[in-house]
């Protein structure tokens, strides 16, 4: 189960995130990601409360990259993120392609 909550401030996207990450809640998390893709000029994922996150997750933060890269708007950044989560950025080199906090 995931909690979503999201905000904008001048085109700053803040997508907070309690729970889970995972196969089941990815849909949730990739519509929110598709509703403002077009028009962020960053996004920031607030992770202070999330528990896990499985490659679902790393697929919408590697997509969402991508895509605002393409569009020369290069900026993801993931606050908060627990050690676990940490953990699986370093072995996946997330940690080099996002901004982490």
């Amino acid at each position: 189960m995931i909690n979503i909550y999201k905000s904008t401030q001048n085109d700053i996207i803040t997508i907070k995130l309690e729970g889970r990450l995972d196969t089941v809640s990815s849909p949730e998390v990739q519509a929110v990601v598709d509703e403002f893709i077009d028009s962020a000029k960053a996004f920031v994922f607030d992770f202070n409360n999330l528990k896990y996150l499985s490659s679902a997750g790393l697929r919408i933060l590697l997509t969402t990259q991508q895509i605002m890269e393409e569009t020369g708007r290069p900026n993801v950044t993931v606050l908060g993120a627990n050690e676990e989560v940490l953990e699986i950025f370093a072995v996946t080199g997330f940690d080099c392609v996002l901004n982490i906090k």
